[in-house]
């Protein structure tokens, strides 16, 4: 499957929304390729997905269309809480149209597939963060807010994970805050970033691998993609959307060090 992670980090007086997951695709291999969050087009917002691509890839596909086609989605004129409930609608909508089932089939399978939805809204003025999952007794997919962790965290800090190893994940997050005496600190650093690395590098944990790939999402409605050094800087290979780039390949994104989170210009392969 995978890891996907979405969190507001506080960086000094002012708050970013990151999501980053892994770039493994599985189901009998191991490809590390995978491009698993998507930008939405409309600066404010991203979809990020764990589990089955045959069932991820139409609905997050058409989501982005839909949001093309659309003058007021695209301009953000309609608001990232009402998109939410379009983005429900039209998932529930394309699986409803799924047919030619097996014999003696009346309903496809469960969809084996959820989602992040994160983005900025302007009207509450504030990074949201939703879990998208398929509920089998309704037979469909159904929002949920991310936990602040109250009674964890007291309820400053604001992220999810979905995937693989989630429980796990959530407790790495809590020891991260723990060891380092910010339990009731305001807002996260990149711990959950550091844990999906760790998970990733992790031999015993086959179904999470390959580059990381990291967006944010400033206040300012701007969603930036990052270039990341893979497996270390010092390697000096460079991917992009879960992907090692050619040693020619270039593009106009700063480079992010996995292991030190500085981001720079890239130090392109000679």
């Amino acid at each position: 499957m995978t890891l996907v992670a979405a969190w507001v980090r506080q960086y000094a007086s002012h708050q970013e929304l990151y999501v980053a997951s892994d770039s493994r695709l599985n189901g009998g291999r191991a490809w590390d390729i995978g491009s698993k969050i998507f930008d939405l087009g409309r600066g404010d917002s991203l979809i990020a997905f764990a589990g089955d691509t045959a069932d991820a890839y139409p609905l997050m596909q058409q989501l982005q269309t839909a949001i093309k086609m659309h003058p007021q989605l695209l301009d953000r004129s309609i608001d990232l809480t009402e998109l939410k409930g379009h983005v429900l609608r039209i998932f529930n909508s394309m699986w409803e149209s799924i047919t030619s089932l097996p014999v003696g089939i009346d309903q496809p399978d469960p969809a084996q597939a959820r989602f992040i939805f994160a983005g900025y809204s302007w009207r509450l003025e504030s990074f949201k963060i939703w879990e998208l999952n398929f509920n089998k007794s309704s037979g469909t997919f159904v929002l949920r807010e991310a936990s602040m962790h109250r009674k964890r965290l007291g309820g400053n800090k604001y992220f999810s994970f979905i995937g693989d190893n989630v429980k796990k994940a959530k407790y790495c997050v809590y020891e991260k805050l723990r060891n380092t005496n910010r339990m009731r600190a305001k807002g996260l650093a990149m711990e959950p970033f550091e844990v999906l690395v760790e998970f990733i590098r992790d031999q015993s944990m086959p179904s999470i691998g390959g580059p990381p790939q990291i967006y944010k999402v400033y206040r300012h409605l701007n969603t930036l993609p990052y270039n990341i050094y893979w497996p270390n800087k010092a390697a000096r290979t460079i991917a992009f959307g879960g992907r090692i780039l050619l040693p020619y390949e270039r593009n106009k994104f700063l480079a992010f060090d996995a292991d030190t989170h500085e981001v720079a210009t890239p130090e392109w392969p000679v």
